[in-house]
């Protein structure tokens, strides 16, 4: 950990550290895009045409102006935004870190006990999720999908921090005598745990959630219109691709299964058993780590699942990408079902100012949705220190009524959602109602 190394190490290796991320980011966001891999990034192989690579292009940030022979090629002024990226790791990692040294997530001047030991668990895990919301980010604004190198892996490092590691979680602080005592939120929080819930029910649950999350994941293309019962096999056929059956030995044909098919199969038959497995051996503090990330992750993917479910029967049109769904499972699974909400309702706020400003110049209504809930991961996580102890009494403490609230939230969003194409169809005609 960098505290772990002496003062004057502790500045020069986080900045090498940021350098090194900056690259990273830069490799991976060209590197893990579905449909615009360009190699842009000098440790990426060149692209056909392009001219050919020197040594001093690998130098971070001082590397990039000298790309600009290649704006034939990839577009004027593409070299500013990863040099950029890299000049924000540079000086953010070490800023990042002192923010937490400093008691920025906590917001305390008196530092709570405990503090020391977890500082640089939140380094890392956060540092984690901010580092694959970037990538995320930058990907979803350059042609709004958000690949699953992202979400997949950031939602297993997730799970495993929350169960080796409990006290990565979000900071609740507690008082004993003068001197704040930390604690980390939990599935239950604000309200204490009373007894031990973590018995097999809770694994069932942990193992269904974990089921429900790869078959979301699995290549599938529904066919409703068919029916439920075809539908479900449509889809089973669709994610295996099981030999193709034909009356004429001529006319068949192996289908292979897609190998993110099989892979994904591995991952849950490792994850179910890993489930089973930690239910046994860790301890109840883990455990109560483990579950609530389970949880966190479940109500984030539901809500934005739901979401995309209402708005698209709303506006006859796929409302948001399930690569937002699988982004805000991995954020509720790092930070908790209570901060994925917060999030969410942050979001659109984030997004509000773009979306006028576009909707004036281009008439056009559709963002990706992605890089503001990042935005709003990040917000939570500058103020959460502020925040919690406002929500946790307003809003946390209404339990079962909170979840009431939220439907009710959900289907007045489905009439709005309705309202809005009627109101857009009159104003602007069919064509732009459908944008």
């Amino acid at each position: 950990m960098p505290s772990d190394l002496p003062n004057w190490l502790q500045l020069p290796a986080l900045l090498v550290v940021g350098l090194a991320i900056g690259v990273f980011i830069n490799w991976a966001i060209y590197s893990w895009a579905m449909f615009l891999k360009r190699p842009i990034s000098p440790w990426m192989t060149p692209a056909e045409g392009e001219s050919p690579r020197v040594w001093t292009d690998r130098i971070p940030i001082l590397g990039w102006p000298s790309r600009r022979r290649d704006s034939a090629i990839y577009g004027t002024h593409f070299w500013v935004r990863p040099m950029m990226v890299e000049l924000a790791c540079l000086l953010g990692v070490p800023f990042f870190y002192q923010w937490l040294v400093a008691g920025g997530l906590t917001n305390q001047v008196i530092l709570p006990i405990g503090w020391e030991s977890v500082c640089g668990i939140w380094f890392y895990a956060y540092g984690i999720l901010l580092v694959l919301m970037c990538i995320g980010t930058f990907i979803d604004f350059d042609e709004k999908t958000i690949p699953d190198e992202v979400t997949v892996t950031g939602t297993i490092v997730a799970l495993l921090f929350a169960g080796l590691v409990p006290a990565f979680g979000l900071p609740v602080l507690g008082n004993e005598g003068a001197v704040p005592v930390l604690e980390s939120i939990h599935y239950a929080s604000p309200n204490s745990l009373a007894s031990s819930h973590l018995g097999t029910p809770a694994m069932l649950v942990a193992m269904l959630i974990f089921l429900i999350w790869i078959w979301a994941l699995m290549p599938k293309l529904p066919v409703w219109y068919v029916g439920f019962g075809k539908s479900m096999r449509f889809m089973w056929a669709h994610a295996v691709r099981p030999k193709r059956k034909t009356i004429c030995p001529l006319r068949t044909v192996n289908r292979k299964t897609p190998s993110i098919t099989l892979l994904l199969a591995g991952l849950l038959v490792a994850g179910l058993a890993a489930i089973a497995i930690a239910w046994q051996v860790l301890s109840e503090a883990n455990l109560v780590s483990l579950y609530s990330a389970f949880l966190g992750m479940a109500f984030g993917g539901g809500l934005v699942w739901a979401i995309r479910i209402i708005g698209t029967i709303a506006l006859q049109k796929e409302a948001m990408g399930f690569g937002d769904v699988t982004l805000h499972a991995m954020i509720g699974a790092f930070l908790g079902w209570q901060a994925a909400l917060l999030v969410f309702v942050m979001a659109p706020f984030a997004a509000l100012l773009v979306v006028l400003i576009q909707f004036i110049i281009t008439r056009q209504s559709e963002i990706a949705f992605g890089p503001y809930l990042s935005a709003g991961a990040l917000i939570l996580l500058v103020t959460w220190g502020r925040m919690w102890p406002v929500v946790s009494e307003s809003v946390f403490r209404l339990g079962p009524v909170l979840l009431m609230i939220l439907a009710g939230a959900l289907v007045l969003m489905a009439l709005m959602l309705v309202t809005l194409a009627f109101i857009k169809g009159r104003l602007y005609g069919d064509e732009l109602a459908d944008q």
